[in-house]
This record gives C-alpha cells, structure tokens and sequence, in this order.
C-alpha cells in the first residue's frame, strides 16, 4: 500500500481536497473530528467535519476511510481478481486519454496497483510509460459526466505513485473519456468495488 513516510506519533488527516493535516486526533463523533495540531498540542482543540475528510492515517498506520463510496449490490460478491480482470477488460475497450478518442489507454495490474498506460492511434505503441494507480487511496469519485449517448467521462481524485524509489504517492485526478454511459458506469462501480475490496484487505493485513 502506497504512502507518504510521517513522523512517528502523529495521526494524519487527509481532507477530500487533498489537504494533509499532521495532527493528534482525540474524539471522533457522528458529526466532526476533534484534533489537535501535532507540533501544537498544548494548542486549541479543533474541530472539522467528517464531510470534509477522505481518511486519517493514525500512527500506527492503521487507516480509516470517511469517503462515503456505494458500491452496487450485484458486485458485492465479486473476488478481487474478476474486479481486476473487468477493470482491464473495460478499459482496454472502452478508455479514452482525456482529449481524444484517438489515444485509447492500455490498463495492467502490477499487483493491487493499477497502471494506465496511453497509446498512440495505431493502438499498439505506448506514448510513455503511464502512471501507477493505488486504489485503496481514494479521495473521490465523482459522478460520470454524460456529454452524449457515446461519450462520458470518468473524473476520480486518487493516489498515483510520483517517485518509485521514495515510494512517495501524491494526489491525482484520474479522467478519462469513455465511449459510452453504462460503459462508464460500469468501470467506476468496478473501481469501487476494488476500493473497497482493498481496504478490507489492508484492514485484514493491519491485524497480523
């Protein structure tokens, strides 16, 4: 699981836009979460919005996600490997660089990592090496955005590996022109699923 390396003892708040707030978190209700500034403890107690917040890494690495993300009923009970099998599939077929339906991508999983790659139109020849996806690390998925019966795009905020050697993970918006609505549909619920097929692996790795 890709991210950043913080000091020990501090919780880390990650907000939906990408915001990271080093911090000792002291009560979490309903509502809001109580904190105080890591480096200014003997400081005010603060408070901020669950609305507001995407996941807080804690100091032991354990992390909680905030993000509400539904996934569809009938993948419920779908493994890990068919999503990821499906996810390649839809986008090899279907996934578009942003600008033009003249660049498809070419999408491979290196491990639980998603890598998107562009081609050029010839479809074959990669136009780099693409980028690498880690999609337990989700901030948002935004609704597809139907322009016609034809064309859609998929628009989602989520970790991309920035240097391989410092395993250093930033923010990133994913889109991604598809051709077709249910298309689009279908490859985001897909990525939901695997979000939260996921963490319920990291969850389960966190306790051995």
């Amino acid at each position: 699981m890709g991210v950043n390396l913080y000091s020990f003892g501090q919780d880390v708040i990650v907000k939906l836009d990408g915001e990271e707030i080093e911090s000792k978190v002291l009560e979490i209700t309903p509502e809001s979460i109580k904190y105080k500034l890591f480096d200014f403890q003997d400081g005010p107690l603060r408070n901020i919005s669950k609305e507001q917040v995407a996941l807080i890494i804690y100091e032991n690495g354990t992390r909680e996600n905030f993000s509400k993300i539904e996934v569809s009923n009938e993948l419920k009970n779908i493994s890990l490997e068919e999503t990821k099998a499906f996810i390649v599939e839809y986008i090899n077929k279907y996934g578009y660089e942003e600008d033009t339906f003249k660049r498809p991508y070419k999408a491979t999983f290196e491990g639980n990592y998603l890598r998107l790659v562009v081609l050029r139109r010839n479809g074959v020849d990669p136009v780099n090496d693409g980028l690498l996806y880690d999609f337990s690390n989700v901030y948002k998925f935004q609704r597809v955005s139907k322009r016609s019966d034809k064309l859609a795009f998929i628009n989602i905020f989520v970790s991309i590996l920035k240097n391989d050697r410092k395993d250093k993970w930033d923010k990133h918006k994913l889109v991604m022109r598809v051709s077709g609505i249910p298309e689009a549909e279908s490859i985001v619920n897909a990525l939901k699923h695997l979000n939260s097929l996921l963490l319920e692996k990291d969850a389960v790795d966190a306790k051995f």
